[in-house]
This record gives C-alpha cells, sequence and structure tokens, in this order.
C-alpha cells in the first residue's frame, strides 16, 4: 500500500515504521521537513494550504493524526486537518481513511462507562467538527479512532502522577491511558477496514483510579504509598470515565501493554528516566 500521514507526530512516526516494515511505501506531511529513508517520503506542507494534486502517484490510504503544536488553536488544526484528508482521499479515490480523534469528546464526570454510542458532551467543539466532516462524507473505509490518554517514548505522563494534591478530586477519579504502540496497531489494523464509517475507542482497557497511579509510582520509587495525602479540597476534574474497548477488541486488536504498569516498565527498560523523587 501507499500511506499517506497527515500531521505526522509522535504517532504518526510509529505508525510510519510499522507500515515500513511490513513493506508499505508511506509518504508523511508536517511542516518541518525529515532526511528521507527507503520507503518514507517527507513533504514539509500546511495543511490549510495544501493541494491534493501535489501528492503524486496513487494513494491507498490517507491517516490523520494532527495535534496543535506551539501557539496553535484547536480551530487551526482540527477542522482544517479533516478537510485536507478528506479532500486527499476523494482525489486519489483511497480506500482507508483514518483519523485520531480524542475520547475527551464524551466528557463524561461521573465514572461512568463510555462506548461508541455514548452522547459526546465534551472537548473542544473543533474535535466533534472534524469528526463530523470525516463520518458525513459517508466514504467507505472510513474509521475515527478516539484515543485516550497516550504516553511513551516523548511523552512521559509520570510526574503527573507523583502527588495526589496535583490532580484534579485529590486522585479520586478514572483515568484511561494507552500506550503508542498500542495506538499505532490500531491505526494499522483500521487500515484493512472497508465497511461504512465506523468509531473506534482506542485505550488499554484497564480503566484506573489516579490515586491507583499515584501509589503505584510510589512503590516503584521506594516512597510509601500510606505517606499519598489527598487534599480535601483540589482542582475539579474534566474527565472521570471508564472507556469501553470491547468493539476495537472485537477487530482482533489486542495490547502489547495491558495496563499502565506494563507500559511504564517499558519505558524504564527502553531507558527513560523515571519521575524524579
Amino acid at each position: 500500500m501507499r500511506i499517506v500521514i497527515l500531521g505526522a507526530g509522535t504517532i504518526g512516526l510509529h505508525l510510519a515504521r510499522r507500515l515500513i516494515e511490513r513493506g508499505d511505501e508511506v509518504v508523511a506531511i508536517r511542516r518541518s521537513r525529515r532526511p528521507p529513508q527507503a520507503r518514507l517520503t517527507w513533504l514539509a506542507a500546511d495543511l490549510q494550504r495544501l493541494e491534493p494534486g501535489s501528492i503524486q502517484g496513487p494513494v491507498d490510504a490517507v491517516v490523520l493524526t494532527v495535534a496543535p503544536g506551539t501557539g496553535d488553536s484547536y480551530a487551526a488544526t482540527y477542522p482544517p486537518g479533516a478537510r485536507a484528508a478528506l479532500a486527499l482521499a476523494r482525489h486519489h479515490a483511497a480506500g482507508h481513511l483514518v483519523y485520531t480523534s480524542s475520547t475527551g469528546v464524551y466528557g463524561e464526570r461521573d465514572g461512568g462507562v463510555v462506548t461508541e454510542q455514548s452522547p459526546r458532551h465534551g472537548g473542544p467543539p473543533e474535535l466533534l467538527e472534524a469528526e463530523d466532516l470525516l463520518l458525513g462524507a459517508g466514504l467507505p473505509g472510513t474509521t475515527v479512532l478516539r484515543v485516550a490518554g497516550l504516553y511513551g517514548p516523548g511523552r512521559d505522563p509520570r510526574s503527573r502522577y507523583r502527588d495526589p494534591a496535583h490532580l484534579p478530586n485529590g486522585g479520586r477519579h478514572w483515568v484511561n491511558l494507552v500506550h503508542h504502540d498500542d495506538v499505532a496497531a490500531a491505526l494499522e489494523g483500521s487500515l484493512d477496514w472497508s465497511g461504512p464509517p465506523r468509531v473506534l475507542n482506542v485505550s488499554d482497557g484497564a480503566p484506573t483510579l489516579a490515586s491507583d497511579v499515584c501509589r503505584h509510582l510510589a512503590q516503584a520509587e521506594g516512597r510509601s504509598p500510606a505517606a499519598l495525602v489527598s487534599p480535601p479540597t483540589a482542582p475539579s476534574v474534566r474527565s472521570n470515565q471508564r472507556v469501553d474497548v470491547s468493539a476495537l477488541r472485537a477487530t482482533g486488536w489486542t495490547p502489547r501493554y495491558p495496563s499502565f504498569r506494563e507500559g511504564f516498565a517499558s519505558m524504564d527498560r527502553d531507558g527513560l528516566p523515571a519521575p524524579r523523587r
């Protein structure tokens, strides 16, 4: 296959490596050009000004993995990215169109379970607009992946969980995490989809109380979990939900890192520093 990745940041690069390893050709588009390598072509372009015809040759799939850069707004990132991806897919009659959205669109605050059918009450409206643009186009082979809290090499969230006093609601809320590698695997698997537009949640499938993440890190660092004190007052929580990934598992996807415990341990094995004590 020949796949175009728009907004090729961390997740896009993880996906590109997987695709190249299996023999695909990748065109990666971002604002800054990088040195070319075998089966990977870099194109420096602003998605708001990208002309579909500027991509020469066939395009079998379009993958949109944009995220706001420094100084960028959601409005300047997600809807323009969706329009660019849709224009590319139509121009080249691509059979697959995949977009990474966020589980933040649900906005559940009471700890309930959210599935792909749950109402969208949260998240920036630009995320919803981008989803609606792609799903409303009705192109076969379209998948919107609503991704939970990302972590992995280059994105280490552990310092955030060292002290419950710094967490909304003192850590008494559910968090949903997923390793970069498992998101890339879900993206790769979505490139085989040829049915009607669909939505899939992407998380490790192990919702965890934020306070439990704190205790785990305390033990890993040799600190006593009993010393962690949750304050009576703390910032209010913006998201308190348990993400269901049954639909994604039904596609054959299985997370390499079934919880944050295995994922955090892998980051240490890869030579990333643990949070400072």
